[in-house]
């Protein structure tokens, strides 16, 4: 990590900064882990058995336009003055054997580290320097020597380098030394009832580096004073902000709001990070050798809102990694950057130069539907391994070059059957370190999948054997925690690890924030939200704001007649049906189904006549450009939506202003009854005496809760939600209702409709 001390315009530098930590052959070195585990132990022997020093740390200074630039290294082995000579070492454990090692091209950043150490012994004047690589397989114990002699070119290299990162560092400071002096306006012409309140809160938040949960009604308008306030404080203690989105489809909200800040005369400097897949197809099947060490970034830097798309370009023309162009732009010069929340919190892919001790500056992180995080964050620290997963890794190595991975598989599978066999529910434990053995089988045949994937080239998503080996190493890594947090048990032919609480997760990941705003219109129980985020209650802070709409603007109605409950569903299906088909004649305008799940959607739609109306059917895995089209054809009349609880049509896709009359929601939308939610009740009874109430009330509410506020979005507007179930009068639900609502219930809601509409 890259060190800067703007007052002594001093720059301190890792050799590992310089090279990367990158093979160009997607995985010849083996993981981290077990090189951790293994290749240390291997070092020290090697170490033991030659002349000379071990771990000698060296120091290099290069003065670069006006700042003294300190590069460390620690070199694996020294001998001075052997014969004249100056003896360099550098080994690298790698999990090949003798064969392979052998074949394997030796990864460029490895050459480049130990010609950094060269140019580091030629500087400091020490004789003939010669450097030596040593490849040491962990597998077999073979080794292979690769000698380098000093390279003239790699001193003008260090220096190029250093001049990028230096002058990056001066636009940054610059910049930010500019707008430090401008003022940061409301993006509106006023602020609406409400919106002063969290923009205060969220500067004192900032300011006080605290977490904020802000519960808010949708449509009040969150963003626009939390982005205000956010910036103002950010702006006065030189932070950046990160914007950090559940859904793809929640990045225009915020866009929307800093153009408007522009065009109200504050310029501000934009950076939309895109899953590393979408920047960069090399990236996405594994094998990018492309960097962004060299590249210019001062054109990008001067425009206002850089997408993905403007960062992809660049890349081409200067031959970069388009990933690690747009990560070096957010991290030096953005003042927002609108990413995917998970490059904030989950543990495996945060964004290292944003949030890593010691990076060029602190972040204030703003959450967006921040209720979604502690579940994301869950399926984090969760893995399966079951005979389809199996299947598709055996059909993925055809032929005999496949005989290897195939090996492992029936290793595996031999493990999932002696676990599984019975085909019974059951609890089991991993002890820590049980699966070392096939996790080092995995990573020694890292060269193998690399070259048969370069014939056979798949996406990350689709490739099975990720999958395996990232579920393999789940089940390793979160053993430490099995029992509470996480639990692992067999499930009919599967074998699952099924987190239960992720705080042990994200508690440093919020403690790397220099603060954190979290907004949305379900996070009640906050101090549930706060317990499942690891935020301690000294640095919490919340704020609830009513909502500013007329009550008389929104009829709630509870239709009492019917029970949706998973024992009834069968002979209510019919009712349920007719009651829905009366109650969209009895509506004027647009109306939106919400299911529980697509296939009770599809069950019910099948029984209903909607004369008049023309369907728009949520599909599952719709694309950006589906849900898009489906959420333009709303704006036109005679429309009914169709779509399930907690998918983007009831949190995320934002409909044309209008677009809805009334929502009609079948049911509470309660998790499963399956094994993971009865986990998720066991913890939460033992822990607060509430387990049906936190595993499935509250999980269900925020969804209905969700979708109902795509009705009424502003002051003006009118409508009715219609809540299809008796249990919706019952008191354990209802405390999960907007203050503002006031449910009746109704045995015939479809004249109650009529009425409303008819005023």
């Amino acid at each position: 990590m890259l060190r800067w001390s703007d007052d002594t315009h001093t720059l301190q530098v890792a050799v590992r900064d310089l090279v990367g930590g990158r093979s160009e052959l997607g995985g010849l070195a083996m993981s981290a882990r077990a090189r951790s585990r293994a290749g240390g132990q291997l070092h020290r022997r090697i170490q033991d058995e030659e002349e000379g020093d071990a771990e000698v740390a060296w120091t290099h200074v290069e003065e670069v336009e006006g700042w003294r630039c300190i590069v460390h290294a620690r070199v694996d082995g020294l001998v001075d003055d052997l014969d004249g000579v100056t003896l360099i070492d550098e080994i690298k454990s790698v999990g090949l054997g003798e064969r392979a090692l052998m074949e394997a091209p030796v990864p460029e950043s490895w050459r480049r580290q130990l010609q950094l150490y060269l140019h580091m012994a030629v500087a400091a004047k020490r004789p003939d320097p010669v450097g030596r690589l040593r490849l040491v397989s962990l597998v077999d114990g073979s080794q292979r020597v690769v000698q380098e002699r000093p390279d003239p070119e790699v001193g003008r290299w260090l220096r190029a380098w250093l001049r990028a990162r230096v002058r990056t560092r001066e636009l940054g400071l610059a910049w930010r030394a500019e707008r430090r002096l401008r003022p940061v306006p409301f993006p509106f012409s006023e602020l609406r009832a409400g919106q002063s309140e969290i923009l205060d809160a969220t500067v004192d938040a900032v300011a006080q580096e605290q977490v904020l949960a802000v519960t808010a009604p949708t449509g009040l308008g969150k963003t626009a004073p939390v982005i205000t306030g956010v910036l103002r404080e950010a702006f006065r203690q030189d932070l950046g902000v990160f914007w950090a989105t559940a859904r793809g489809t929640q990045r225009w909200i915020v866009l929307d709001a800093v153009q408007r800040l522009g065009e109200a005369g504050l310029p501000l400097r934009v950076v939309v990070v895109p899953s590393r897949a979408e920047a960069c197809p090399d990236c996405a099947r594994g094998d990018c050798v492309g960097t962004a060490e060299l590249a210019d970034l001062e054109g990008l830097a001067s425009q206002g809102i850089v997408t993905p798309e403007e960062v992809r370009a660049e890349a081409g023309r200067q031959g970069a990694c388009a990933w690690a162009l747009a990560v070096e732009l957010a991290a030096h010069l953005a003042d927002v950057v609108v990413a995917d929340l998970n490059y904030a919190f989950d543990p495996d892919v945060y964004l290292r130069p944003l949030f890593a001790s010691g990076a060029a500056r602190r972040w204030t992180v703003v959450v967006d539907e921040a209720h979604q995080l502690p579940d994301r964050a869950r399926g984090w620290a969760s893995a399966r391994v079951d005979a389809p997963l199996l299947d598709r890794v055996d059909a993925s190595f055809p032929g005999p070059f496949g005989a290897p991975f195939r090996d492992l598989v029936d290793e595996v599978r031999g493990w999932l059957y002696a676990e599984a066999g019975s085909g019974e529910a059951r609890r089991w434990e991993v002890e820590p370190g049980a699966l070392d053995d096939v996790l080092d089988r995995f990573d020694s045949l890292a060269y193998e999948h690399a070259r048969l994937r370069e014939a056979n080239p798949l996406g990350i998503a689709d490739d099975p054997w990720r999958a395996l080996g990232q579920a393999i190493f789940r089940f390793s890594a979160y053993a430490e925690h099995e029992g509470e947090e996480v639990v692992s048990l067999t499930d009919g032919m599967s074998l699952q690890l099924i987190c239960r609480d992720a705080s042990f997760l994200l508690r440093d990941r919020v403690a790397a924030c220099a603060s954190l705003i979290a907004t949305s219109a379900t996070l009640a129980p906050t101090w549930f939200w706060r317990e499942r985020m690891g935020v301690p209650s000294a640095r919490f802070a919340e704020l609830d704001v009513p909502s500013n709409f007329p009550a008389e603007n929104l009829r709630v109605i509870v239709a009492r007649g019917v029970s949706t409950a998973f024992r009834d569903r069968a002979k209510e299906r019919t009712r349920i049906a007719e009651l829905v088909e009366r109650c969209v004649a009895a509506i004027p305008g647009n109306v939106a189904l919400f299911f529980g799940s697509f296939e009770q959607m599809n069950d019910l739609l099948g029984l209903m006549e909607l004369p008049g109306r023309e369907r728009v059917v949520q599909r599952p895995a719709m694309s950006h450009a589906a849900r898009a089209e489906a959420a333009a054809e709303m704006a036109e009349p005679g429309k009914v939506l169709c779509a399930v609880l907690g998918g983007v049509f009831g949190e995320s896709v934002d409909l044309p202003p209008g677009a809805l009359a009334a929502a009609i929601i079948v049911g509470p939308a309660f998790p499963p009854p399956d094994l993971q939610t009865s986990l998720l009740n066991d913890w939460y009874e033992r822990r607060h005496d509430d387990g049906f109430g936190l595993a499935s009330v509250q999980p269900g509410m925020t969804r209905v809760v969700q979708a109902a506020g795509r009705v009424v979005r502003t002051p003006n507007d009118r409508g009715a939600v219609v809540l299809v179930c008796r249990r919706f009068l019952q008191t354990e639900l209802q405390q999960y209702l907007p203050r503002a609502w006031v449910p009746e219930g109704s045995s015939k809601p479809w004249e109650e409709l009529a009425a409303f509409f008819g005023q």
